[in-house]
């Protein structure tokens, strides 16, 4: 049935005929796995074989972060998944040894069975809670703990299940334990855990904040494409007016508070933004010359625009409350090269700089 709804489109008419065949249940399963798959395979190679639910798959950890969360763990050595979902960390963690994997959710047990399977791999996958299966002791434990609702973000540790501090003190004589949590948790709660704390840039988002136990409380960035690291560096100065060139930095650097490590000031009050007059080359920043700067005023920037034949076709801005799409209409002239206006706050001033992209 399920390879008959894979080239139909997902209409009533198909999803009747279907479940006349075999059963409305069953039909509306099928045409619901095939909307799934297409969409997986933003995640996952094999994300059009795979099994999802549709909260498994939103939840679930891109492919590439898994491989990276599953490096952490020695190679050959069995490891829990507390937590496992449909089982994206799940393969990951099979593919360098033998894993567990343990979920509330029988659809989601059911799920990680399968795609076990489809990558070839062999695990024991069982439904349970998972601080029951934690107190059993594990020398080492993967825990990605589900929100309580269906929200992106999470911003209190009271919206995890199971509770974040249970999992912590389940896991305090673990070898080595990793536990999955978002990076707008405030640093207060981060750090009062005690591990160390990892935050992961991929996509050129800060993805996710890892604690990592046992661990001192470093605080590192790791970004997922390049392998490369930055600890939390401070910066050396912060400078009102940007030279030379403007660089923004991802957002994981900015969260693991590591804007130091290339000892540029920063820009303003920007959190975010560096300058200096030597050109830097890193997958942690982006860069652009610096063509213009002063306050922000309409007027001059407009006059600026005028002198140097250009044109905005974007806003950046950090700190300041602004709507990007009006100020474009502020700043229109019609033609000329295309640039970017940068607008950051300077105490209680915001200030401007118009910028052009080095690829």
């Amino acid at each position: 049935m399920l390879a008959e709804a894979e080239h139909l489109p997902t209409t009533a008419k198909n999803i009747a005929k279907l479940g006349d065949k075999y059963s409305p249940e069953y039909s509306r399963w099928a045409f619901g796995q095939w909307e799934l798959r297409r969409k997986a395979v933003e995640k996952f190679p094999r994300g059009m074989q795979m099994q999802f639910t549709r909260a498994g798959l939103e939840m679930a950890t891109h492919s590439r972060i898994a491989a990276y969360h599953a490096s952490l763990f020695p190679v050959g050595a069995e490891v829990l998944d507390a937590t496992c979902g449909i089982g994206s960390d799940l393969v990951a963690l099979a593919a360098r040894g033998p894993v567990i994997g343990v979920d509330l959710e029988r659809e989601h047990i059911d799920c990680a069975r399968f795609n076990l399977t489809v990558f070839g791999f062999a695990g024991k996958v069982a439904q349970g809670d998972a601080l029951e299966f934690l107190a059993k002791g594990w020398d080492y434990v993967y825990s990605d703990p589900g929100r309580r609702d269906e929200s992106q973000r999470v911003i209190n540790p009271e919206d995890y299940l199971p509770p974040v501090w249970d999992v912590v003190d389940s896991i305090r004589r673990c070898k080595k334990a990793v536990i999955k949590l978002s990076p707008m948790l405030r640093d207060e709660f981060l750090q009062s855990l005690g591990g160390d704390i990892e935050f992961v840039s991929f996509g050129r988002e800060c993805r996710e904040a890892l604690m990592i136990f046992p661990g001192g409380g470093q605080v590192t960035a790791v970004h997922i494409e390049s392998g490369e690291r930055a600890a939390a560096t401070p910066l050396p100065r912060t400078d009102e007016e940007p030279s030379g060139y403007l660089f923004e930095a991802d957002p994981a650097l900015i969260r693991a508070h590591a804007l130091g490590i290339f000892g540029m000031a920063g820009v303003g009050d920007s959190n975010g933004y560096l300058t200096g007059d030597k050109w830097v080359e890193s997958p942690w920043l982006r860069g652009y010359e610096i063509l213009w700067c002063g306050p922000w005023r309409i007027r001059m920037v407009k006059e600026a625009l005028l002198e140097g034949n250009w044109r905005v076709d974007a806003v950046k801005k950090r700190g300041v409350q602004i709507e990007p799409t009006t100020v474009i209409r502020q700043v229109e002239l019609g033609g000329g090269r295309p640039v970017q206006l940068v607008l950051y706050p300077v105490g209680q001033k915001v200030c401007a700089a118009l910028v052009r992209r080095i690829d």
